[in-house]
């Protein structure tokens, strides 16, 4: 995506969605709950909200900035992986700066996390993966 990108072209309604920071924290509020958790116990009391609001109003000043949300269909989404159940894709546009910040969270699998959809080759057919398992 190039910096000088019109957001505001005719057609980028049908790719992007205007949102305001009051929409993408409560999504991130929502979807992020064990993540802020755990960074809160990490970070001795740090939100990792803040943190992110710190960092990006560092870089595109967010009260100047123009948000956007992406939410393809599953099947079209170039940037999903293998084992993502869920993604959020946000882009903060700063036109003035012409700066553009993509922010994107998902979640994984469980399974992806212990590794077993990360060589489709060993499982033929998707009963494999449960072959030696007790049911």
């Amino acid at each position: 995506m190039y910096p000088d990108y019109d957001f505001s072209a005719v057609n980028a309604h049908q790719f992007f969605t205007e949102e305001s920071w009051d929409s993408f924290k409560q999504i991130f509020d929502s979807y992020m709950f064990e993540a802020s958790r755990a960074w809160i116990e990490e970070n001795e009391g740090s939100s990792l909200l803040e943190t992110l609001y710190k960092a990006l109003d560092e870089v595109v000043k967010l009260s100047e900035c123009e948000i956007y949300s992406y939410d393809p269909d599953s099947d079209a989404d170039p940037s999903l992986e293998k084992g993502a159940i869920w993604s959020f894709n946000f882009f903060f546009y700063n036109r003035k700066l012409k700066r553009v910040v993509s922010f994107r969270f998902c979640c994984f699998s469980n399974l992806v996390a212990e590794g077993f959809l990360m060589d489709d080759s060993s499982y033929e057919e998707d009963g494999e993966i449960f072959d030696d398992m007790d049911m």
